[in-house]
């Protein structure tokens, strides 16, 4: 009896070295798999961020060796009234972005989730603002929205709806509107498309017993659909944050930061100062200063999904 004991005993330990050994050769294999991913992001994504934290924290100039001077350009930025206007200007372009892409999104995932005649082509054509470079529909809207031969101007006044020429362009707060309106338009698709998703995924069982039990719309709505689909809107919002606050092609394209700085967001003041002006460490500090903000969002986000699931 005992002999079978240690001999089964022998055989289990021997098995278990074997699996053991084994699971280590995939475990390496899997890590050398990786590694080249892994090296091609450090790349990427870790040098370029290692280096503008190092540039912000020099007196770099164009055509000039660096000089450390620690939190120097940081100082500079909060005492100048400029950044403080970059920091107006991406706020409101980025939440009021954020709120109408939300409930445009969401107001379009809801319709196009029904069943109606021709459903997959409105899903297709509904793709193409986002689709379409930002270069081309930038230009596009450039055009119609010139305050002397834009299209819209000259619609209108044979509409008889003006008498002049809106200059929506020149005035701060409508190349603020305008701005906004793009960024909407070109952002609503990409939350509409995400938003359906998940909205497939809600249960009609659920939907169903709400309306049964006496629940509107919008009480289903509130109660059920977006509690659901909160991990994809909470992916969605944070996707769409990061890369509204960083916006560069759109605003430079429609605005370039003006009239004045009513729509000098942090990517056109970094491109002022680092490439027109030649001030590479004081340009970078101002993309850096906006870091720490996406920094917190992104964990406030994950601590968010985690709570979720």
């Amino acid at each position: 009896m005992k002999r079978n004991f240690f001999a089964f005993a022998s055989v289990s330990a021997a098995r278990y070295r074997k699996l053991r050994l084994r699971l280590q050769e995939e475990s390496r294999l899997g890590y050398l798999l990786v590694s080249p991913a892994f090296v091609f992001l450090l790349l990427l994504l870790a040098y370029p961020l290692v280096l503008a934290i190092y540039l912000s924290l020099t007196d770099k100039r164009f055509g000039a060796v660096p000089n450390f001077i620690g939190l120097q350009n940081y100082i500079t930025l909060v005492q100048t009234p400029r950044f403080w206007a970059a920091v107006q200007a991406s706020l409101i372009y980025t939440i009021a972005s954020l709120i109408l892409k939300f409930v445009g999104g969401l107001a379009v995932a809801l319709l196009i989730k029904r069943d109606f005649v021709g459903q997959r082509f409105v899903r297709a054509v509904l793709l193409l603002p986002w689709i379409i470079p930002t270069v081309f529909s930038t230009l596009a809207w450039s055009w119609m929205l010139d305050p002397a031969f834009g299209i819209l101007n000259v619609a209108f006044k044979r509409w008889g709806l003006i008498q002049t020429n809106i200059p929506f362009l020149v005035n701060p707060a409508l190349a603020m509107v305008c701005l906004v309106a793009v960024n909407v338009w070109r952002g609503v698709p990409f939350f509409a498309i995400t938003f359906l998703a998940g909205l497939q995924t809600v249960p009609e069982e659920l939907i169903d017993a709400a309306k049964i039990d006496g629940a509107s719309s919008w009480r289903t709505l509130l109660s059920i659909t977006l509690p659901m689909i909160m991990p994809v809107v909470v992916i969605v919002m944070l996707i769409s944050t990061i890369g509204t606050i960083a916006d560069f092609e759109l605003p430079f394209i429609l605005t370039r930061g003006g009239p004045g700085t009513a729509t000098q967001v942090f990517g056109i003041m970094t491109y002022n100062l680092s490439i027109e002006s030649g001030l590479y460490g004081l340009g970078t500090a101002v993309s850096m200063a906006m870091f720490p903000f996406l920094a917190i969002l992104v964990v406030l986000s994950l601590v968010r999904l985690r709570r979720e699931e």
